[in-house]
C-alpha cells in the first residue's frame, strides 16, 4: 500500500508560496512571458488557479489548456496528442504540465524551440500535487537537495562502474565509464550563475542518475518499493525479482501475485522493447517524500527508481547518442533499501544516503 498523503480538496494558503518559488526560483518567469498550464480532470481546479493567479501576480500572461485525460503514465510513450494541443504548447514561453507527461512533442519543443517546461505532476499523481510540493519545496529546503544532487552527479559522471545490492536480493552492475549523469534538480534556472541550465525538469527534483543505453547492465533487481505498470501502482508483499542480462529482463520471479501479473502484461504488449532496462536509474534525495502514487515525483531519500521500456523520447534531450530502447510503454520500479556504490565508494547504504 502507498503511504498516506493529504489529497487536495481546497487550496492551502502555503501552496501560493510554493507556486511563487517554482516560477521565480526554478523557472525565472519574466513579466510579459506566456505561461501555458496544462491540466485535465485529474488536476484539482484550485491547483490550476493558483498557477494562473501567481503568474498574473508576476506580470506574466497565463492560460489553462484543459486536455482530455491521457493514458496512464506507463502508456504515455505510445500516445499521440491532438494537433490543437501541440499547436497551443508551441506558443508558450513556459509550460507547466500536469497532464501530458512523457510526450515526444514536448521534448521537441524544449529542444528545438527553446520552450521551458516544468512538470509538478502527471495524471496519476494529480490529487497529491499540492501536498507533495508543499512538503518537498516549502517544508524542505530544495536548494540543499539541489546542491547535493549536483555533487553526486559529479561523482557519478567520474565513475566507471555502478553496483547496486540489497539484503532483499539485488545484485546489479552497470558500466558507466562513458555515461554522463544528470542531477534532475527541478531547476531550469540557476540563480547563482544567473543563467538557464535546463529546459525540461520535474519538480520536486533532486534525483541524480543516468539515462542508460539499450542492452547494458546485468544482474538482479529486487523490487521492494512501488511498481508502476499497466494501470496499477502496487507494492510487493515480498520482493519482486527481475533478472537482467545485457539490459533485458530474462525472468520475473519473487512476489507471486505481482510477478504473474507483470509477466502477463508485458507478454500481452507483443513487443520486445518493454523488456529492456533499466533505461534510467535515479537516486532519490528528498527527506520528506512519501510512498504515494506520485511515484515519478515523490523520490524517497535513499530509494532508487528504475525505468523500463521506452527511453527514445528523453535520451536525445540529454545529448545521448547511444542506442535507445523504443517501446509504446515506459514503466517504473523502485528499490527502497538500496546500497549503491560507484567504483567501490559507498553512496547509499541500506537506503541511507551518506551525507
Amino acid at each position: 500500500m502507498s503511504d498516506y498523503a493529504d489529497v487536495s480538496f481546497e487550496l492551502k494558503p502555503e501552496f501560493l508560496k510554493v507556486v511563487h518559488f517554482i516560477y521565480r526560483d526554478q523557472c525565472n518567469l519574466q513579466p510579459g512571458e506566456k505561461v501555458l498550464i496544462v491540466s485535465d480532470s485529474h488536476t484539482p481546479d484550485h491547483v490550476v488557479k493558483a498557477f494562473i493567479g501567481v503568474a498574473f501576480m508576476l506580470g506574466a500572461q497565463a492560460f489553462n489548456l484543459r486536455v482530455p485525460m491521457g493514458p496512464d503514465p506507463a502508456f504515455q510513450p505510445g500516445h499521440s496528442w491532438d494537433k490543437l494541443v501541440v499547436a497551443a504548447a508551441g506558443e508558450a514561453n513556459l509550460i507547466v504540465d500536469m497532464a501530458i507527461g512523457y510526450a515526444k512533442f514536448l521534448v521537441e519543443l524544449t529542444k528545438e524551440k527553446g520552450i521551458r517546461l516544468i512538470m509538478p505532476g502527471d495524471a496519476t499523481g494529480a490529487p497529491h500535487i499540492e501536498d507533495s510540493l508543499i512538503r518537498c519545496l516549502l517544508t524542505e529546503n530544495p536548494y540543499d537537495i539541489k546542491h547535493q544532487a549536483e555533487a553526486l552527479t559529479r561523482t557519478f559522471s567520474a565513475g566507471k562502474t555502478l553496483h547496486i545490492t540489497s539484503d532483499e536480493g539485488t545484485d546489479y552492475s552497470l558500466d558507466i565509464a562513458d555515461l554522463q549523469a544528470s542531477p534532475f534538480s527541478g531547476f531550469l534556472w540557476d540563480k547563482a550563475e544567473n543563467r538557464m541550465v535546463s529546459n525540461y525538469e520535474i519538480t520536486p527534483g533532486g534525483l541524480p542518475g543516468f539515462v542508460i543505453p539499450k542492452g547494458r547492465g546485468d544482474g538482479v533487481l529486487a523490487i521492494d518499493g512501488l511498481l508502476l505498470y499497466q494501470h496499477v501502482h502496487a507494492r510487493p508483499q515480498s520482493p519482486l525479482l527481475l533478472t537482467l542480462e545485457k539490459g533485458k529482463i530474462m525472468s520475473i520471479t519473487g512476489d507471486r501475485l505481482i510477478a504473474g501479473k507483470l509477466a502477463e502484461w508485458l507478454k500481452s504488449l507483443g513487443e520486445d522493447g518493454c523488456y529492456f532496462g533499466p533505461v534510467h536509474a535515479n537516486l532519490g534525495l528528498s527527506k520528506l517524500a512519501r510512498l504515494t502514487e506520485h511515484l515519478e515525483f515523490e523520490r524517497v531519500r535513499g530509494a532508487m527508481v528504475f525505468g523500463f521500456g521506452d527511453n527514445s523520447i528523453l535520451a536525445p534531450y540529454y545529448g545521448s547518442s547511444f542506442a535507445v530502447s523504443e517501446s509504446k510503454v515506459h514503466w517504473d520500479a523502485q528499490i527502497l533499501r538500496t546500497t549503491l556504490e560507484i567504483d567501490g565508494q559507498v553512496i547509499c547504504k541500506n537506503g541511507v544516503v551518506r551525507e
